[in-house]
């Protein structure tokens, strides 16, 4: 509903904008201390809350105040509209006896007066209703008790609270009908009280909606308060009845029957029963002392009321059975009498104000204004404004099909707009001008041109493609003169559009800078030209294209011969001949541009050096030799000592062949320095020298290479390789798949050994090394050489294997012979094993000579399970046994490095094993000691250490196989040793073992009885 603004102001409708501001600074004040009242306070603090309203729609846009205007006299007109169906509703049920009489127009005007209604249009009513006489008066009766209601007060504030909300009653505030479930109830004002709560702001409305809901929750809270609530409505709606009855029958002596009926249709309306109705007129009837009987004379009287029905066009006033004889239309003006219900479509009379559906005829008027308001807003572009319209609508018909359509037709066009805008945004944040003036226009289509939101963007995008075009433009102009300043000014413009395609292509086509600092040298067969590349310019890599020239530098790419390109910065040309004069250019390439400007050196002269120089220094002597480069004449050798030559003077000149040269004379073991140029001869028939190529030698006995190289496994998994010490030289161990291609004894210069394919080992003295790494697996070769004065000497290779050792060797004592079977875990990588037997001592390596030897082969040991072993008569000492992995590598027997500590045990000899038996007894008292017995045979013989072991479950198998309880020393056969009580020894199964940490050689030849009874019973 709209809110009359002038009549809260007190201004007229026409008032100006600076009479509207007093009228706000004069009502503000009277408005905010109204607030405070509890009879107002709803009102005033409303009208608080629609101050920003106020001023948006009566100082803001002039369109916002027309349109407020336009809509608030379709309200006034509705109000007047109201207030003519009320008098005409009191006029017929005045005129239902079948006329009115002198003090029933009198009445009505006074009514009239009170409600409002202008006299003209009053008199449009009474026109066609025809005058009657005045009756007498009947006597009067008392009237009936008042029921049990609430009270009048409480009525009425409850009546203002809910005519501020625009309900009926209490049901209506909650959305119930009357005869809801008491459960639903109290659970719909709870749920309202809490939803109303949770709202932050507080408003007029809030305020209002949660006093209505503290009264629902007080007066249909409980059974008996609810009954009384609807005896207060009853009883409201028969006082109202009451009152219609009182001005129907005031001034009147009779109640004629065509009253009577439209007083029954009268209550209907209100929910008063017939019954119930003619009581309450025949009690309003003594009450006024009018006679409710029929008339003694008969007259004739209308069966019915008078049905008017009154024009909204002129007011006039046409009876029903006429309008149905006319066409339905007024006799006045001829507009139709009728309205159609924009909800349902059906037909109704005007005076009948809510359709079947539920919608009331004063807002047919609202509605159809506000839908062609949302019309014109949407044709015009404004979808706010339309949207506005299109909600109000929704308030006056919620379930209006075609408002619902066109609120999502709006709101989908406000989403493309608002995905439209969006896209704008972003292409302009990430500055896609020209992505962005494609949204922008799409945009623009969907609102109203003239949005200065609109233009402001068209301005920013238009004047940001300018700039980049201008940019672009002085850019493009300037890439065959001024790179950099072509790349400074194509980037601006990228800068102020990414996207403009004319900026990239030209930054595209932008030749790059070309490097610097182009130096060019000779060494040995060809040119190496050296130089600084560009700085990067985030445009791409860029590659050097070199153009060399014959007598010239070149001036182009074109101006010559390519002769690399590459993104180095340095390369060879190995194709310029010695002796010529040729100049370099250098330039920078990307994306097949060059640069405008190149690099350049020259002319040069190009001087090559001898090649392959080798040096063959023996006693007093050393020989050189090289490979003249092409166009050279001849060489010129210098030979200095202390440092090497500077040029062909400084030093001794030694004389030279074109191949090579020898000097003699020369004392051994000093260092002689030597430097070899190369003689050219220039088209002028100069002679040019080359810049030379310095070595040094030094005059030395021959030395000879090293021969007996001993490899030993260690039990890191490391190699230590031993030698005797050279008298001359130091030597070094290179470590290869395969042995050098290199004969024994062969002399080959330092640098050409260092280049060997392999891994040298790091010297750790002047007599041995330590491969630290060595591999794996495979067969490896270690080759030692000799280096001294330059040279050095090859000598024997070296095999070593990497072959994986046996495991968990168990030697068995057959009876008292010296038969033996041996068990072992077989390396994967050997067919066959190797055991070694030596008397006393471990044997030293396979090749000792004091052991003995066996071959085993696996499919042998696999079929007996265990390999057999005789022991030599006549030894008494203890046997040392080791097992190595035998396999074919290359054609070879190699064995594996002997290093796995479980690849060794010992066995005794022949005599017999020495025989130990124990027993233990448990003490007479409890908390003492236990003790241990041992006995051996023969008597008295030495017993090593032993450790007495526990489980609780078990007998121990092993010496690992449960806790220690005890560790017993060494002793002698008959020796007996207490237990100390630690532990719980009667939950204990036990057994003796030799102690595990003593070591294996340590270990006499033993042979441990066990007793079958007790806790050492298995």
């Amino acid at each position: 509903m709209v809110a009359d603004y002038y009549e809260m102001l007190g201004i007229p409708q026409g008032a100006d904008r600076a009479a509207v501001e007093e009228a706000l600074a004069r009502c503000q004040p009277k408005w905010s201390a109204g607030a405070r009242n509890p009879k107002h306070r709803h009102t005033y603090h409303s009208y608080l809350d629609q101050i920003p309203a106020i001023r948006a729609t009566l100082l803001g846009d002039p369109t916002a105040r027309a349109s407020y205007d336009a809509e608030l006299a379709a309200l006034r007109r509705a109000e007047l509209d109201r207030k003519l169906d009320e008098i005409q509703r009191l006029v017929r049920l005045r005129a239902s006896k079948g006329g009115l009489t002198v003090s029933d127009r009198d009445r009505l005007r006074r009514e009239a007066d009170r409600i409002g209604v202008p006299a003209e249009e009053l008199d449009r009513l009474l026109e066609p209703i025809a005058p009657m006489p005045e009756a007498p008066a009947e006597a009067d009766e008392p009237d009936e008790p008042t029921p049990d209601v609430i009270d009048s007060a409480t009525r009425g504030q409850i009546r203002r609270t809910l005519e501020h909300l625009g309900r009926r009653d209490l049901y209506d505030a909650l959305g119930l009908q009357r005869d809801a479930p008491q459960a639903e109830v109290v659970s719909r004002a709870d749920d309202e009280r809490r939803r109303w709560r949770q709202k932050s702001r507080v408003t007029a409305e809030m305020t209002a909606w949660l006093e209505a809901v503290s009264y629902a929750q007080s007066h249909l809270g409980t059974p008996g308060a609810r009954a009384r609530y609807d005896r207060t409505l009853e009883f409201e709606a028969e006082e109202r009845f009451l009152g219609a009855v009182r001005f129907c029958l005031e001034g009147e002596a009779r109640l004629a029957s065509g009253a009577k009926a439209a007083l029954v249709v009268e209550g209907e309306s209100l929910g008063i029963g017939p019954d119930r109705a003619d009581r309450l007129i025949r009690r309003a009837c003594r009450g006024m002392g009018v006679a409710s009987g029929e008339a003694p004379e008969a007259r004739t009287e209308p069966a019915g009321p008078i049905r008017l029905l009154r024009c909204r066009s002129c007011r006039g006033v046409t009876q029903h059975r006429d309008a149905e004889k006319n066409g339905r239309a007024c006799r006045h003006c001829g507009d139709s009498l009728r309205w159609e219900c924009p909800i349902c479509k059906r037909g109704r009379w005007v005076d009948e104000p809510r359709c079947a559906c539920g919608f009331r005829l004063e807002l047919r008027e609202p509605m159809l204004r506000h839908f062609e308001a949302a019309r014109r807003a949407h044709k015009a572009r404004d979808y706010a404004s339309a949207l506005a319209h299109l909600h109000r609508i929704q308030e006056f018909a919620p379930d209006h099909a075609g408002t619902r359509k066109a609120v999502e037709r709006v709101k989908q066009r406000l989403s493309e707009i608002e995905r439209a805008r969006s896209g704008f945004e972003q292409e302009l944040s990430r500055r896609h001008l020209l992505k962005a003036q494609s949204a922008l226009r799409a945009w623009a289509s969907m609102v109203d041109p003239t949005d200065p939101e609109v233009r402001k963007a068209f301005d920013e995008v238009n004047r940001g493609l300018r700039e980049a075009r201008s940019l672009s433009a002085r850019g493009s102009s300037l890439l065959g003169s001024d790179p950099a300043e072509a790349r400074t000014l194509l980037r601006r413009a990228l800068e102020w559009s990414a996207d403009l395609d004319e900026a990239r292509d030209a930054l595209r086509r932008c030749p790059p800078d070309p490097p610097t600092d182009l130096r060019a040298e000779v060494e040995r067969d060809a040119v190496v030209l050296r130089w600084t590349p560009p700085a990067p310019d985030g445009l791409g890599p860029v590659s050097i294209r070199v153009v060399r020239k014959a007598r010239g530098v070149p001036a182009s790419p074109a101006d010559g011969t390519v002769i690399a390109e590459t993104d180095a910065t340095e390369c060879r040309d190995p194709a310029a001949s010695p002796g010529e004069v040729v100049g370099y250019a250098a330039f920078g390439r990307r994306d097949g541009v060059d640069s405008v400007a190149p690099a350049v050196v020259g002319p040069v002269l190009v001087l090559a050096d001898v090649q392959d120089v080798r040096v063959d220094a023996r006693s007093g002597e050393v020989g050189l030799s090289w490979r003249l480069p092409r166009g050279a004449t001849g060489v010129r050798v210098a030979r200095k000592q202390g440092s090497p030559p500077t040029g062909p003077d400084d030093g001794v000149r030694v004389d030279a062949l074109p191949d090579g040269a020898g000097d003699r004379g020369l004392d051994d073991d000093r260092v002689y320095h030597y430097r070899i140029f190369a003689c050219y001869r220039t088209p002028e028939g100069k002679e040019r020298l080359s810049r030379g190529v310095s070595i040094a030698a030094m005059p030395h006995p021959p030395v000879s290479g090293l021969i007996s190289l001993v490899p030993a496994p260690m039990p890191d998994g490391r190699v230590h390789f031993s030698w005797e010490e050279p008298e001359r030289g130091q030597v070094k161990i290179l470590r290869s798949d395969r042995p050098p291609a290199l004969l024994e004894g062969q002399r080959i210069p330092a640098g050409q050994a260092d280049a060997l394919e392999g891994h040298w080992l790091a010297t750790t003295a002047t007599d041995h090394a330590v491969d630290a790494r060595p591999p794996t697996s495979g067969l490896c070769y270690y080759t030692p050489f000799t280096f001294w004065a330059g040279t050095c000497a090859v000598g024997r290779p070296v095999a070593s294997t990497r072959i994986p050792d046996p495991s968990e060797l168990r030697a068995v004592r057959i009876g008292g012979s010296g038969r033996v079977h041996l068990r072992w875990r077989w390396s994967p990588a050997t067919s066959q094993s190797l055991v070694l037997l030596k008397a006393g001592a471990p044997a030293d390596g396979p090749d000792d000579p004091a052991a003995d030897r066996l071959v085993v082969s696996e499919l042998e040991y696999g079929r007996q399970g265990f390999a057999p072993l005789d022991l030599p008569p006549g030894e008494v000492a203890p046997y040392h046994i080791t097992v190595l992995g035998l396999a074919e590598v290359d054609g070879r027997i190699l064995h594996s490095p002997g290093v796995e500590p479980t690849a060794r045990t010992v066995v005794p000899g022949p005599s017999p094993e020495v025989s130990v038996s124990y027993s233990i007894r448990r003490p007479r008292l409890p908390g003492r000691p236990w003790a241990l017995a041992v006995q051996t045979d023969p008597p008295g013989s030495p017993v090593p250490p032993m450790v007495l072991v526990g489980h609780p479950r078990t007998v121990p198998l092993t010496a690992d196989d449960g806790e220690l309880i005890a560790a017993i020393p060494s002793g002698r056969g008959g020796d007996s040793f207490r237990i100390p009580p630690v532990h719980r020894i009667s939950d204990f199964r036990l057994r003796l073992f030799v102690d595990p940490t003593l070591p294996i050689d340590q270990i006499p030849p033993i042979r441990l009885r066990h007793p079958e009874a007790e806790r050492t019973r298995v």
